[in-house]
Order: structure tokens, then C-alpha cells, then sequence
């Protein structure tokens, strides 16, 4: 009797310290809100030991930190399934204080990887820390080593040699120090102040010191999607297109003009981008600025795909019905209503429509496989091939002539597209809108649509996959696919032998969207992490709402994505640029497009 209980009492110890260990309790899909104080600095020193010695206080070299600073917000999307950690990996250094601070596992004996923080390597942080105080208070003092990347599911040793490994190039010493609090009636770090320095060898008899100093402070725990939330992604999509507004009233400046030799026309194609980002915004056809931008892109001779795409979806948009897109959503439309255009307007989009049809990768009969250019040559890019869809797919809607062959050709060409995926599988866990309501009103347990069965997770680099896959050309690859599938069923070839080809592909690309999922980045090949990040979350928003996706492997891409953009918004109403060389006006549209979902809803039918 006496051993059992003992054996009792030890349980009933073993649980109560369970339930006492800390662990994160945000709501369901919440997040929780931090005030940030964020430093960077560094400076440079003939020898090692003297680099340690400095208090950094200059500037940080460009290739050391991305431009943008992601949101002072935790998801609880993000954490790991026992909620005790950030599950998503850091993405450069800016995150690796913050993917330390949010562990809260970390007690004796530490050993944390952090793969690929470029140009450093992987970062090895050792050390040992003490548990967390009677008053939730913890402090962390860790070594820190960079070691040789570590290949990863979904490589092999020779893609990582080839296109990683380079870019790992300065080997680091360093350490990291962080005092947090953990506030246990509202299950969350209450607060955390973090330094971490790293000092490599710059360039022969240079050493640079480079210091990060980071401090979040708790303001709130939000559930998902709240007033708050809505009312302030309301407020970000009407200052958005005010700026927007405002800079197409100078239709003259730089930004806006074309390639002198004609050889691009990238100017008129961001005044198509912001009128399609207007009228999704939901400003009237017969705004001043709407009419002034289309009455100048009638000026203007298009050439180039990406140019004449964005042309023809402004065109499409400018005819689309009032509160078509929730009548699609609730599936009381079962597919877009064809835009009756004004004859005016049909010629235009005509030419246009003449002129995209051309653009195409020569080195296919297009009948067979259809792949598209800048202009016509033998070359095509996945992000072109992209637009070109989408331009045809609003030509289709303004009933156009667009070759019944194209969209099946499109589908065999990017079907060949997909990169190896070395062996990683994964169920696409996907949760559709009609389910998520369902599940909303308590008809049902969570939904999760998709084959059942694991799939190659397999994702789209730039051109052909020899490269590494990465956010924003996979969001882009199976939106395409996605395209050519609505096409098929809208010209009535719904029982093509394609479709189950195209579908899987589909399902092998959110499966790569869902394994690599974040919004604070653009997620995959390490070297596009800090580029095209607003163009990866707005190919994000259209293909899953081409899809119909709610949740992404259990995540609310949209409310995750757009807490993100609410942070990073300029107070007049503009985006920042992710990186020098981009445009603001831009940043800007793809931001309000995301938080507009500006894209289709899923088309079932003809």
C-alpha cells in the first residue's frame, strides 16, 4: 500500500509540475502583440580579439540584414504542436533572438540549430539555462557557432553544395544573451530583451563585429480575425489606395514611363497594376484617377507579357459585377459572369489579347506546350508564364477568342515544371472556406480536404527546376496550374484526361506551400529570402483563394499574412520595398491585393 502511494504521489508531482511548466495559450489561430525596440550596429577591427572588444555603434553592411523588419507579433499558427516553442525555423538573423525568446523548453543543458542564417551558415548556440523563477523570469547566456549547412528534406547533398553552401560564407563566433518573463495568466512571454553579436573575419586583416539588440513587450492577445483586426485591414486597404491615388495623378514621372527602345513597357504595366488594385479596392470605374490611368494606357503601345496581362485584368476588373466575388464565395455563382465590354474597350482588349498570343517561348508548337516570354524568343520564366495565364483567363471572361488548345497546352508545359522532391512527402492539409464555416457553426469536427494520402512536395523555381524552390515561384506555379484547370472547364473540356495530372500537381505544390509555410519571408531557396516578399504573398493570396483554401496545414494564411502587412505599412498609406531597386507603388498594390483577396474564388464549373 505504502509503494503505491508513493508511486501515486509521484504522479500527482509529475503532472502538477507539467501543468506549471510554461506554455504558450493563445487562442485558436491568435496571435499575440508585442511593442518592439529593435538595434542593429556594427564596425570593424584589424584582429579578432579586438572586434570583440568593440561597442559596435556603426553601420550594418547591406548583405548582412534584410531591409524589412517582420511584425512584433507571435501567431499561434507558428508554434510547435506542444505549444512550448516557435515551430517555424528563423529565416535570417533578425528571427534567431526571437525563435529563443519563444522557447520556453529551454531549461539546463542547451543545443539549438538555426540552419541557413545567411551569410553566416547554420548557427550552433550552446549553453545552459536555469528554469524560470517563481516571478516567470528567465535569463539566457549562450555560445554561438556557425557550422556548415545541413542538408534538408527535400534536397540533396549536391543541390546543397551547389546552390547553399556559397552562400554560407563567413564563418562566426559570437553569443547571445536574453533575459525574458513569462506572464502565466495570459500564456504568453510577457516580455523579453535580447542581444546577440557575431564577430567573422570580413576580407584579409578585417574582423567586423555586428550586434543585434531586440526588445518585445506584450500589448495584447488577440483572438483570430477579431474587430480589431478587420477594422484595421479596412483602414490599411483605404490608405493604400489613397497613396495609389496620388501617385497616378503624375502620370509622367519615371516610374510610370516605358523603355525608350520599346523593348518594355514595365510603365504602363504598373498603371495597370494600380488601377486593378483600385478597382479590387473597390474604387468606382468613374474615379478621376481610374479614368485618367486607363485613358493614358490607351495612349501607350504594350508589348510585353507581364505588361498586356495586368492591362487585360485591369480591363476585366473595370467590367466585373457588383459583389460578384461573395457570390462565388457562398457558391450562389457557380463561375464569373462574362464581362460585357463596351466596343471601345473590345478593341483595345484585342490588340492586346493579339499581342500576348505571340509572346510565347518559341521552342514549342504552342498548341502542344505553351509557355510564355517577355516578347517572343525561345525562353520562359514561371513568374511570366504566370501573368500570361492570368491575361488570357480575363481575356476569356471579357469573351474574347483565346485558342481552346491553350489551356491544356499550358497545363503539359507547366506540369514539367515541378522540382524533384527527393524523396519528402506530405498530406496537403487543406481546409476550404464552406468548411471552415461548417466547423464555425459547430456542424462538424475540422475538415482537412485533399488526396489522403502523402504527395511529392514539390515546389517551382524561376525557370526550368534545376534550381532550388522557393515562395514565390511556387505560389505562382500552381496558380498557373490552377488557371489552366479553371480554363479546361470553362471551355467545356471538363473531362479532359489532364485534370487528375493537373490536380495532383496542384496538391503537390500545397503541400510544399504548407511544409514551408511562413509570411515573414519568402520561404524556400535561402537566396530569395529577403527578395520579392510583397509578389510572394500576393501569388500566396490568389492561389489559395483560386483554390478556395482557408487553412493552410492547419494555418490561417490570410490572418497571418496580413498581420505582417498591417505592421510593415508607411504612415501615408504606402509599403516599404524589401529591397533597393524595387518600387514602392509596387509594394503597395501587392499589399492591398493580399488583404483585399483580390483573386477569384474557386470555379467548379463552365
Amino acid at each position: 500500500m505504502m509503494l503505491r502511494s508513493a508511486a501515486a504521489a509521484l504522479l500527482l508531482s509529475a503532472t502538477l509540475a507539467a501543468q506549471q511548466a510554461p506554455t504558450w495559450r493563445l487562442p485558436s489561430r491568435g496571435a499575440a502583440e508585442y511593442r518592439r525596440t529593435y538595434a542593429a550596429a556594427s564596425d570593424a577591427a584589424g584582429k579578432a580579439a579586438e572586434a570583440h572588444a568593440l561597442d559596435a555603434k556603426g553601420k550594418v553592411p547591406d548583405d548582412l540584414l534584410p531591409d524589412l523588419l517582420p511584425a512584433p507579433w507571435i501567431c499561434q499558427g507558428e508554434l510547435a504542436p506542444d505549444q512550448r516553442a516557435i515551430g517555424d525555423a528563423p529565416r535570417d538573423l533578425r528571427d534567431v533572438l526571437r525563435f529563443v525568446a519563444g522557447d520556453l523548453r529551454l531549461d539546463g543543458a542547451v543545443r539549438l540549430r538555426a540552419h541557413r542564417i545567411v551569410p553566416f551558415g547554420d548557427l550552433v548556440l550552446t549553453g545552459k539555462a536555469e528554469p524560470f523563477a517563481a516571478d516567470g523570469a528567465q535569463t539566457l547566456e549562450l555560445a554561438i557557432a556557425t557550422e556548415d549547412p545541413e542538408v534538408l528534406p527535400g534536397e540533396s547533398k549536391a543541390t546543397m553544395a551547389k546552390f547553399v553552401r556559397d552562400l554560407c560564407k563567413h564563418r562566426a563566433k559570437g553569443e547571445l544573451r536574453l533575459r525574458r518573463t513569462f506572464d502565466a495568466q495570459r500564456g504568453a512571454l510577457g516580455s523579453w530583451q535580447g542581444e546577440l553579436s557575431l564577430v567573422f573575419e570580413e576580407g584579409k586583416g578585417v574582423w567586423r563585429k555586428l550586434v543585434v539588440r531586440d526588445a518585445h513587450d506584450l500589448v495584447a492577445v488577440h483572438d483570430n480575425q477579431d474587430a480589431a483586426f478587420r477594422g484595421a485591414v479596412a483602414q490599411a486597404i483605404r490608405e493604400g489606395s489613397k497613396w495609389l491615388e496620388r501617385d497616378l495623378r503624375d502620370l509622367g514621372n519615371k516610374r510610370l514611363q516605358d523603355a525608350d527602345d520599346g523593348s518594355r513597357t514595365y510603365g504602363a504595366g504598373r498603371i495597370a497594376l494600380a488601377l486593378l488594385t483600385l478597382l479590387h479596392a473597390e474604387t468606382t470605374p468613374d474615379d478621376p484617377a481610374v479614368v485618367a490611368g486607363f485613358a493614358e494606357l490607351r495612349k501607350r503601345v504594350l508589348v510585353d507579357t507581364y505588361s498586356l496581362s495586368v492591362a487585360l485584368m485591369a480591363l476585366a476588373e473595370r467590367y466585373t459585377p457588383p459583389g460578384e466575388a461573395d457570390l462565388l464565395r457562398s457558391g450562389a455563382l457557380p463561375a464569373p459572369k462574362p464581362r460585357v465590354l463596351s466596343a471601345e474597350d473590345k478593341l483595345l482588349a484585342e490588340q492586346w489579347l493579339a499581342t500576348l498570343l505571340k509572346n510565347i517561348d518559341t521552342r514549342h508548337k504552342p498548341d502542344r506546350k505553351l509557355a510564355f516570354n517577355y516578347t517572343a524568343g525561345p525562353r520562359f520564366d514561371n513568374s511570366l508564364n504566370q501573368y500570361g495565364l492570368l491575361g488570357l483567363y480575363a481575356a476569356l471572361l471579357c469573351q474574347l477568342d483565346v485558342p481552346t488548345t491553350a489551356w491544356g497546352a499550358a497545363a503539359e508545359h507547366q506540369l514539367l515544371q515541378q522540382c524533384d522532391h527527393f524523396g519528402r512527402t506530405a498530406v496537403p492539409q487543406l481546409v476550404r472556406y464552406a468548411e471552415r464555416a461548417a466547423m464555425a457553426r459547430g456542424d462538424g469536427a475540422p475538415a482537412r480536404s485533399g488526396t489522403g494520402a502523402p504527395m511529392p512536395v514539390r515546389g517551382f523555381c524561376y525557370r526550368e527546376p534545376t534550381k532550388p524552390a522557393y515562395g514565390s515561384m511556387t505560389a505562382a506555379g500552381v496558380g498557373s496550374l490552377l488557371i489552366s484547370r479553371f480554363g479546361l472547364l470553362r471551355t467545356g473540356q471538363g473531362k479532359s484526361d489532364l485534370l487528375p495530372k493537373v490536380d495532383a500537381g496542384v496538391a503537390s505544390g500545397f503541400a510544399w506551400l504548407g511544409e514551408e509555410f511562413t509570411v515573414r519571408s519568402n520561404p524556400g531557396f535561402v537566396e530569395r529570402g529577403d527578395d520579392s516578399y510583397y509578389y510572394y504573398l500576393y501569388g500566396l493570396e490568389r492561389t489559395c483563394e483560386l483554390a478556395g483554401v482557408a487553412l493552410l496545414h492547419g494555418r490561417d494564411w490570410y490572418y497571418e499574412g496580413a498581420v505582417q502587412l498591417l505592421a510593415l505599412q508607411n504612415r501615408n498609406g504606402s509599403w516599404p520595398v524589401e529591397r533597393r531597386g524595387r518600387l514602392m507603388i509596387d509594394a503597395t498594390c501587392f499589399a492591398v491585393l493580399f488583404l483585399k483577396k483580390a483573386a477569384l474564388p474557386p470555379i467548379t464549373g463552365g
